[in-house]
Order: structure tokens, then sequence, then C-alpha cells
């Protein structure tokens, strides 16, 4: 099965997630517009556009990577490739009962 096939439930809760802060920031925005002078206007806006960057940063970040190093693409199969080869994730295994066990039988 496709690992990116999910849940549809579940791809609408995460898409909700990510578009939280948007809202959010959209809201504070509409909210406290009229209530402050034009002067501090310009800095709140440019301090909650900056907090609205940072929000959505790791989801763009994590696209951006997945797109260019992902288990579909070719640097992300070369990766997989060279992790299977090298052992990777594996740990070493101590064997030396098999010989002992074996005795003469084993031809190694």
């Amino acid at each position: 099965m496709n690992e990116k096939q999910q849940d549809p439930a579940k791809a609408l809760v995460d898409a909700s997630v990510e578009c939280a802060p948007i809202a959010l920031g959209v809201a504070a925005g509409i909210f406290l517009g009229d209530m402050m002078h034009r002067s501090a206007r310009r800095p709140v806006a440019f301090a909650l556009g900056v907090l609205g960057v940072a929000a959505i940063a790791p989801v763009i970040v994590d696209t951006v990577r997945d797109k260019v190093a992902g288990p579909q693409t070719r640097r992300g199969t070369q990766r997989t490739l060279r992790s299977i080869r090298e052992g990777a994730g594996v740990p070493a295994r101590d064997i030396d009962f098999v010989e002992e066990e074996l005795g003469e039988v084993y031809a190694g």
C-alpha cells in the first residue's frame, strides 16, 4: 500500500492543524485593527506576520525535504540502499556460539 494514502479524517485534521495559525492571525488582525492607533498597527502587523511565518516554517521545510530527498526520489532511494548495504540500523550480533555448537561440521 502507498505510504502517502491515509485516512481522510486524519488528512482533514492535519490540514486544519496546519491552517489554524493562519486563521488565528487573521482573526487577531481584524479584531485589533480598529482598536489600535495607526502608528502602532505596523509593528504589530509585522510581529504577527513573523509569528505566522515561524508557525508555518516546519510544514514548508518538511514538504521541501520530502520532495528533494523523500523515499520516492532518486536521492532517497540511494540513501535507503546505502543504509541497507552498510547495515545501518541493524545491531551487530555475536554469533560465535554457532561455531562452538557445530564443531567440526562447520566449514567456515
